[in-house]
């Protein structure tokens, strides 16, 4: 019964993106304030300390996938210590690097800053920073894997909801900081805070929602090492080798052409992470997806999951960043109140790559949660392994210029051959992806869209009228082109991108979305229908259990969603298949809502010695109205849970004892 379907899905990628799109905002309007207060040159400073302290992080981001993947699955199969070890051995293991980095930033934090290109005048504020960016981090590698837990338990939306909240009290507390002039050290003050409140938060919520699991370094065990090495271990391969790349880019812009290149290159660089924010949305929930769909050997919804996933990937991706690419000058003038020429042609470079690099998000998501890293570490030697034969003949002639070049060549070359590759072994074709995601259809929309956009703003004269000031203008440009932008683009993705599927889809998650705004919407079921058998098959039960309230046939994962929403019905009747296994709908059960088991009946099915062995009542055959009131009408639903059951078994002949107790859940 595990929740996923299109509103679990739904909810988590716009809760993913309102974090995202809140995270991406804090920090440009922090960005202005930091370059009006420390300059250029402080700002590469600040965006430098958090490259040595990706060095140490890149650890923590391997292990917390491997946190994700270990949680989806023990918890679906109630392997409650196992998961207790894994955690444990996890924390002491990354910890230590933690703890290893703080104390390397304390003894060699300002040689380390100046060799990375700090001004004298900043290397003291900048080692000061560094250390409090690592201390912080020793929290956030021991506590603080709780919110990759959180992502495990299919709720990556709170794992959202906490991030937006540290960015909100980051944001609050640097911007007093910064105007009181404390500079590099109050950005790390604010930015400290607001992760200690959220790791702490997040221990609480996992310890309230998965009590049977212990989490303390103390629980390290030789067997949890072991396990969170081998998936985490070659997670960290990947993750190195992306950190050296991701990071080593801006050493190597102070290297060659100064600190405040990297002030130049980090802000097209968080124009590009804006543009992420819907792909990612989209991409963020789809890991601990693809984990249970694959633990419970679910293909098809898997592979359906993979293409439909993908769609959205690209759709939310090409659209953003054709966007920031039109209008690249006039959002960094918007920004910034200054006109970074270098900032645009880098931000309308890299797009291409980024827009390609969307692409393989999803692959990676479905690799990741198998525990399958090798492919993408080798496209990200392969593609590591272009940019350095490519930088170093064009860094020397074209300075910065050519280490962008050198970045984007290797993006695109590296995207082709790691789709190529994962095809192969997935036995998916092109021809079916293409077909499945419609991508060539896409990019004609979006070059169409935006060819037109970009005719009618260079045709017709400026929209704002003289005397006006340029970053006003600037504004009223990205706001007034951005209409017809999206109006056209909308209309051409309603009807000629997405099928009739896709759109039936979306309309039920807005309605959703509408309704529960307006607080509107039927009641809750009295009666829930789980369809194991299928929906259409679950009519007759339906208008059977009509007799006592409303009654509703929902889907596993439908139902899953509702429960964990809070449904409290007074009847389940899960409507079993010949070959379905009633022990999957008692164990989620009992893992996500106790509270509901004494309501629980099976329906059909084969015969099976777990209904006598757990005492879980059922119904050999389909139930009239009239049994099904003698059992849970008003007077029968006071009866205790096993009285119950007891009514049901003896009306429907079945196996289970009367005075049978439901196991306790753990």
């Amino acid at each position: 019964m595990t929740a996923i379907n299109i509103k679990t899905l739904g909810r988590s990628s716009i809760t993913s993106g309102l974090a995202q799109l809140w995270r991406i905002l804090s920090r440009l309007i922090l960005t202005p304030l930091i370059i009006s207060s420390i300059g250029f040159e402080g700002y590469g400073v600040w965006t430098l300390v958090f490259s040595v302290a990706a060095y140490v992080q890149m650890t923590n981001a391997s292990f917390g996938l491997a946190y994700t993947k270990f949680t989806a699955e023990c918890v679906r199969h109630r392997r409650y210590d196992e998961l207790t070890h894994i955690i444990g051995s996890g924390m002491t293991g990354v910890g230590s690097i933690a703890v290893l980095g703080l104390v390397a930033a304390w003894f060699f934090g300002e040689p380390i800053m100046a060799w990375v290109g700090a001004p004298p005048d900043m290397v003291s504020d900048a080692a000061l920073a560094l250390v409090l960016i690592l201390g912080v981090l020793v929290l956030r590698m021991t506590v603080g894997c709780t919110l990759e837990i959180l992502g495990g338990l299919q709720r990556i939306d709170l794992t959202f909801r906490l991030n937006a909240l540290s960015y909100l009290i980051e944001f609050v507390l640097s911007v007093p900081l910064l105007l009181w002039g404390y500079g590099l050290v109050g950005l790390a003050v604010g930015h400290a805070v607001g992760q200690v409140a959220i790791n702490l938060a997040a221990y609480a919520m996992v310890r309230r929602r998965l009590p049977q699991v212990r989490i303390s370094p103390l629980y390290v065990s030789r067997e949890g090492l072991r396990k969170i090495l081998s998936v985490g271990g070659r997670f960290q391969l990947l993750w190195a080798v992306n950190t050296i790349v991701l990071q080593g880019i801006k050493i190597l812009i102070s290297k060659l052409v100064g600190v405040e290149a990297v002030a130049i290159y980090e802000l097209a660089d968080k124009l590009i992470n804006l543009g992420k924010t819907a792909s990612e949305a989209v991409v963020a929930p789809l890991m601990p997806a693809f984990a249970s769909l694959q633990a419970g050997g679910d293909k098809i919804r898997e592979r359906l999951l993979f293409l439909k996933g993908s769609k959205a990937d690209a759709l939310m991706g090409g659209t953003s960043f054709t966007f920031l690419a039109l209008f690249a000058p006039a959002i960094l003038l918007l920004w910034t109140g200054e006109q970074v020429s270098e900032s645009a042609w880098t931000l309308r470079v890299l797009a291409i790559g980024e827009a390609g690099l969307l692409l393989t998000s999803v692959v990676s998501s479905s690799l990741r949660a198998q525990g399958r890293v090798r492919r993408e570490f080798t496209w990200a030697m392969l593609t590591t392994t272009i940019m350095v034969v490519l930088v170093i003949p064009l860094a020397p002639i074209l300075g910065y210029e050519g280490v962008i070049y050198s970045r984007l060549i290797a993006q695109l070359l590296g995207t082709g051959w790691y789709l190529r590759s994962y095809f192969r072994v997935s036995g998916l074709s092109w021809g079916e992806y293409l077909r499945g995601t419609r991508i060539p259809l896409l990019g004609v929309l979006l070059a169409a869209v935006g060819g037109l956009i970009w005719l009618g703003a260079h045709a017709l004269p400026p929209l704002w009228p003289p005397g006006l000031s340029a970053r006003l203008g600037a504004a009223i440009e990205v706001a007034v082109w951005s209409v017809p932008y999206l109006a056209l683009l909308g209309v051409g993705v309603w009807k000629l991108y997405l099928n009739d599927d896709d759109r039936t889809q979306i309309s039920t998650l807005v309605g959703a979305i509408v309704d529960k705004l307006r607080g509107r919407g039927p009641g809750p079921p009295a009666v829930i229908v789980v369809a194991l058998a299928g929906l259409d098959r679950a009519a007759p039960l339906v208008d059977a259990a009509s007799v006592l309230g409303h009654a509703e046939a929902l889907s596993p994962g439908h139902a899953g969603e509702a429960f964990i929403g809070g449904a409290v019905p007074r009847l389940i009747l899960v409507h079993l298949g010949p070959d379905s296994d009633p022990r999957d709908q008692w164990v989620w059960l009992q893992d996500n809502r106790p509270d509901l088991v004494e309501r629980l009946v099976f329906v059909g099915g084969r015969d099976d010695p777990f209904f006598e062995e757990s005492g879980a009542p059922r119904y050999a055959s389909m139930p009239d109205g009239e049994t099904l009131r003698a059992d849970w009408g008003e007077t029968a639903g006071a009866e205790t849970g096993s009285n119950a059951g007891s009514n049901a078994g003896s009306n429907a002949g079945s196996n289970a004892g009367s005075n049978a107790e439901p196991p306790a859940s753990d």
